[in-house]
């Protein structure tokens, strides 16, 4: 039978891994990719160079303590634009590329262990701490330093491995580290595990200890002058648009001359903290017991998605073959190794942070992993390592592995939906902002009860608002705020309604206006309703959470405009194709003719709708339509709206009734309209006076 069906045997050849290492990469970060936009920090080098010009990046980035992270934009924006596909493609391709570098740097250190190095760069390249891959434009910056810094390491691996161009690679490691440290700070600490490297490397070339010493700092010496030089420019010459103002500023250094001993405790309590963080408690967050949850559609996906990665995975590794076998004597000795040096680049890495006052624990999980960029290359070490000495069997290995893995992929999958639908949710909103605002004037801020998008945050939206609409004049001013009422104002209802300056500054662009200039906004499309831009007679819409209502008297919807001084359609660019005319594109326009007074064109609008089989998905959305047919003698017609109004939300009664009472003030008796009001005010509300 073996003769007639022989078994068969396939094999992965060594130079498959570079493409695995990229398969893993998409898999991770790239298939939801067409659906992301911009978020939170993207926002700021978006307004700027968008609204205000490349040249004002440079002052943007130098209030970050970045200034030369500039020339990335001045580079990217004329050739990419802002198209934010353009944005997470080079995100994606920027982190991709560190990855290999790494690896191929791994590779090199320890040429006898090419399975180990792989496992290793896999693990790598999922390595799940890091959640702001979506943040593909502010982000770039980093993955552009960690690629500088994998091809310093890189470089400077090959000048000792290949001595005939030991220059050419050696000059490559020095600029590439110099470029790194000017860009940004995040790789500066485990810059500090490059003389541990340099120890690998020359361990067999030196008889005795002190000799392998002297050799390592004979190489290293070039990469430590480029390292004091970075902290001494940043400690004393580092440039800002004015004094104080630049943040990230290395405040551990000062505090520790003031209080050497309290300081020193503060920084061994992060480093543990963070490196246990780093190691052991991100994979919590990974194998997360609700992930079982199959009764959860979204889980059930999730868990879907980290079974085929790991069996995937498990298949490709089992049948991997490198063109030399590893040297098994060295297995003890390369996982000691191994863990040695990668817990030095995961102490190490968020050394940076620690300096400057922030670490992984201490701040919000969601944007504070960015702290331990520069040590996901040493944790995944740590992790190969000890599955090397502490699991005997394989097989038993390589499962373990390979779970870790798919678990990764499925917890980037899961968390980059959760910016898929922030993104669907900013769009809409912006496209309903511009349909019912076609201009609003500058100097206005939008209230809102709370946060309306998630993974964004108040100043984002606010840069975002300032970029929808064009700005016609080049200053530092931000034409636009977005505020959360209960965040701001919960204590200071009375202060806001009697009229109460606003003044935000949000890097060097600062905003100024008044609470009397506000529009107060409610938007929960997940409750299939549109954005509601209120009015101050609004404020009897008992659905609205009680601030919204208290502080509605306020709304200034004279602050909308129907044309904008500069006719500049919406940078489709950043926000995309106009979408469908749906309900809310109908509802918005009618918003917008009745604070016109455009009664007739309401009329046409629902009409318009209605033949499409569009309506409303709230009775708040048939008001403007109720007045627009009462105010063109379609009496019956607004009086049959006004009861599915009440029908559809129980709560509506008061406004409605207050919508017909300010109706009979405004037109002249009639038949019709006399019918149609008793009707409404036998059922829904007493008769005024």
């Amino acid at each position: 039978m073996q003769k007639i069906f022989p078994a068969v045997r396939f094999e992965f050849p060594a130079r498959s891994v570079s493409l695995a290492l990229i398969l893993t990469c998409i898999a991770a970060f790239g298939t939801l990719i067409p659906a992301l936009g911009f978020y939170q920090d993207d926002w700021h080098p978006v307004y700027y160079g968008y609204a205000r010009g490349l040249s004002s990046i440079w002052e943007l980035f130098a209030y970050d303590s970045r200034p030369f992270a500039a020339v990335i934009y001045w580079i990217a924006f004329p050739i990419i634009g802002y198209k934010p596909l353009h944005w997470h493609l080079l995100a994606l391709s920027l982190r991709t590329l560190t990855v290999l570098f790494t690896w191929l740097t791994l590779r090199d250190v320890w040429p006898d262990h090419k399975r180990e190095i792989t496992w290793a760069a896999l693990l790598f390249a999922v390595y799940p701490l890091f959640q702001l891959q979506p943040l593909s434009l502010i982000y770039t910056i980093h993955w552009t330093g960690f690629l500088l810094f994998s091809i310093s390491i890189w470089a400077m691996v090959r000048s000792l491995r290949d001595p005939r161009r030991f220059w050419a690679f050696a000059l490559l490691a020095l600029v590439a580290n110099g470029l790194h440290l000017i860009l940004l700070e995040y790789f500066a600490g485990v810059e500090l595990a490059r003389p541990l490297i340099l120890y690998l490397l020359l361990r067999d070339k030196e008889e005795t200890f002190g000799r392998r010493i002297g050799a390592v700092f004979k190489y290293w010496w070039p990469y430590l002058l480029v390292l004091l030089a970075f902290g001494v420019y940043r400690v004393f010459f580092l440039p800002g648009p004015e004094k104080g103002s630049v943040g990230n500023q290395p405040t551990l250094i000062f505090e520790f001359f003031q209080s050497p001993l309290q300081t020193t405790i503060d920084l061994v309590q992060m480093a543990l903290q963070d490196t246990i963080a780093i190691l052991y408690s991100v994979w919590h967050a990974v194998i997360d017991p609700e992930v079982f949850a199959f009764t959860t559609p979204a889980n059930l996906k999730t868990l879907a998605v980290v079974l085929l990665a790991a069996a995937v995975l498990f298949i490709y590794l089992s049948n991997l073959r490198f063109e030399t076998a590893d040297i098994l004597k060295t297995k003890g000795k390369w996982a000691r190794a191994a863990l040695f040096l990668g817990l030095v680049m995961t102490i190490l890495g968020p050394l940076p942070a620690w300096i400057t006052g922030q670490s992984i624990t201490t701040d919000n999980p969601l944007w504070s992993g960015r702290f331990g960029l520069a040590s996901m290359a040493g944790a995944s070490l740590v992790v190969v390592a000890l599955l090397e000495a502490l699991v005997a069997n394989m097989r038993a290995r390589l499962a373990i592995l390979s779970l870790l893995v798919g678990f990764s992929i499925g917890w980037h999958v899961f968390n980059t939906n959760e910016f898929r639908h922030s993104w669907f949710k900013q769009t809409d909103f912006y496209w309903q902002l511009r349909w019912r605002a076609p201009y609003i004037q500058p100097g206005t801020a939008l209230l809102s009860s709370g946060e309306i998008f998630p993974r964004m945050g108040e100043y984002p939206t606010a840069f975002a608002l300032s970029t929808l609409y064009p700005k016609t004049q080049d200053s530092s001013a931000l034409n636009y705020y977005f505020f959360s009422l209960s965040r701001h104002f919960d204590t200071e209802r009375e202060d806001l309604i009697r009229g109460m300056r606003l003044r935000k500054v949000a890097y060097s662009s600062v905003f100024s206006g008044d609470s009397r200039n506000s529009l107060l906004i409610f938007y929960e499309p997940e409750n299939y309703e549109c954005l509601w831009v209120l009015r101050p007679q609004d404020a009897q819409i008992r659905v609205l959470p009680e601030i919204t209502r208290e502080v509605a008297v306020i709304s200034n919807v004279d602050r909308i405009q129907p044309e904008s001084p500069r006719a500049q359609p919406p940078p489709m660019e950043i926000f995309g194709q106009e979408p469908a005319h749906n309900w809310c594109f109908y509802y918005q326009k009618a918003d917008l003719a009745r604070q016109q007074g455009d009664w007739q064109g309401v009329v046409s609008l629902w009409e318009e709708a209605a033949a499409k089989g569009l309506s409303p998905g709230n009775g708040v959305e048939y008001l403007p339509f109720i007045e627009g047919f009462a105010r063109t003698g379609g009496w019956e017609t607004a009086g049959q709206m006004t009861f599915t109004a009440d029908e559809s939300a129980r709560v509506m009664a008061p406004i409605l009734c207050a919508t017909w009472q300010q109706i009979e003030q405004d037109t002249p008796s009639s038949d019709g309209r006399n019918r149609v009001l008793g009707q409404i005010y036998a059922q829904l509300c007493p008769p005024p006076g």
